[in-house]
């Protein structure tokens, strides 16, 4: 099998070659923007000026200079700092670590960790399910699945009116609510006297909701498609 624990050290050297030259032609890219944005203020202030404006405009155009070379020196200091073999590497480190951050946060790698199992028999509603995925959220789970289907931000737990349906995909009952994170924290969260098991269980003598901490959970890929339909970064 696979060594998963030394997956992400694997994609800190590959990453590192490609994101280096990027962050390096980026700083560059800023700088002549910088430049270049000085460059034509001053010409457009010379065109356009009223000689009595004259004065105020290159007060102006002084203060808009000293700023620009303030960024300019900001970034040189931050492109030296990335430059630096003992510094850069911590840098780039830093870089991959926050990107590895998104790819669990968006199910797009397999993870593994402790947690806890909850097992679900019984009739139980749509909303019950989410209640029990909230409170799982709150007490601190780092990712969750249901049936084996990975839950990101966006999953969508609904019904087709006979089956509950995760992203429009069936699961069947019983189902099987899988969460990494503090499994104590966790289990004392859904356990707790008055707390959301109780509660189902109160209200629905036929349901029947196991919790069992597990010492290490795998959790799969989050495989639907996903595409930002009307967001688009801000320029």
């Amino acid at each position: 099998m696979p060594d998963r624990e030394n997956e992400p050290q694997r994609r800190s050297r590959w990453l590192a070659p490609l994101l280096a030259p990027l962050i390096v032609t980026a700083f560059c890219l800023a700088l002549g923007l910088l430049l270049a944005i000085q460059l034509r203020t001053e010409r457009i202030a010379r065109q356009t000026a009223p000689d009595e404006e004259w004065e105020i405009v290159v007060a102006d155009l002084i203060d808009s200079n000293v700023r620009l070379r303030e960024q300019v020196e900001s970034l040189q200091a931050q492109l030296a700092e990335f430059q630096d073999p003992e510094k850069g590497g911590v840098v780039l480190q830093s870089l991959v670590d926050e990107i590895n951050h998104l790819r669990i946060v968006n199910g797009l790698v397999e993870v593994s960790g402790p947690g806890i199992v909850v097992t679900i028999e019984g009739p139980i509603s749509v909303l019950d399910l989410h209640d029990l995925i909230n409170e799982l959220r709150n007490a601190g789970a780092e990712a969750l699945a249901l049936n084996d289907e990975r839950l990101v931000a966006w999953s969508a737990i609904s019904t087709d009116g006979q089956s509950v349906t995760v992203d429009g995909y069936p699961v069947q009952a019983p189902y099987r609510l899988q969460a990494i994170g503090d499994a104590h924290t966790l289990e004392v969260a859904l356990g707790r006297p008055g707390g959301i098991v109780e509660l189902l269980q109160q209200a629905n003598r036929e349901l029947s909701i196991v919790v069992e901490p597990v010492e290490k959970l795998t959790l799969p890929v989050y495989d639907r498609p996903f595409q930002f339909a009307y967001t688009r970064p801000v320029e």
